[in-house]
């Protein structure tokens, strides 16, 4: 009986220690993932910051050909008045 008690306490023991080394290894895994989640995030906001510049730059030109559109078709008039 304590030969079986004594095997039991093995196995547990043995059972106890796989289990461990499966949640460090999952610890690991979970540590790496959260530092990739990190550095995919700040690469998210440059490339946000990147598209609100450009948004910025294509309103800024539009309104620039706005402007200019205006410009020329006033000059086109005054022209076709003389």
């Amino acid at each position: 009986e304590a030969r079986m008690s004594r095997e039991a306490w093995v196995r547990a023991t043995d059972a106890c220690d796989l289990v461990h080394g499966e949640v460090m290894s999952l610890r690991t895994i979970v540590l790496g993932q959260m530092s990739e989640i990190r550095e995919l995030q700040a690469a998210d906001r440059r490339r946000q910051a990147v598209i609100s510049e450009l948004l910025r730059i294509d309103h800024r030109r539009s309104t620039e050909i706005s402007e200019l559109r205006t410009a020329l078709q006033g000059q086109v008039t005054a022209l076709q008045g003389q």
